[in-house]
């Protein structure tokens, strides 16, 4: 299992801690516990939104148990319990999306120029990103 085949083009939880984002402690101990896959995939099904937790007993019948799988459901029941919770955006945030693009394309070494027209900014917002990027450790 490489990086690049697995990992989609978005932060971890302490990637985006190392980058001055604000991050809900729910994800970062949904990341500490089963990995940053478990919190992609649970911002990407509901990020921003409700998702409903079943108890266990009545996990078979809900859709979002059978979206998110039994360790993600499990640890959200025994974390928060039963009920509707609002998950936070975390990774999925427009801001961390942003970085996190920024941070493939300096790394694929396109000049700054090509990145602000491909990402609809400006040369001095590809020069500020990179800087965070440069003082986090990234680049």
């Amino acid at each position: 299992m490489t990086d690049t085949q697995t990992k989609p083009n978005l932060l971890t939880c302490d990637e985006m801690i190392d980058l001055g984002m604000n991050v809900p402690e729910m994800l970062e101990d949904l990341e500490d516990h089963l990995g940053p896959e478990a919190v992609w995939k649970l911002t990407s099904l509901f990020g921003g939104i409700e998702a409903y937790i079943p108890h266990p007993h009545k996990k078979a019948q809900s859709l979002a148990a059978q979206q998110l799988g039994d360790p993600i459901t499990d640890w959200i029941y025994k974390t928060y319990g039963a009920g509707r919770i609002n998950i936070p955006m975390g990774p999925q945030s427009s801001r961390a999306v942003k970085m996190a693009a920024f941070r493939v394309a300096l790394l694929s070494g396109k000049s700054q120029r090509i990145i602000a027209q491909s990402l609809g900014c400006s040369i001095r917002t590809v020069e500020r990103a990179k800087r965070e990027l440069v003082d986090a450790g990234f680049l």
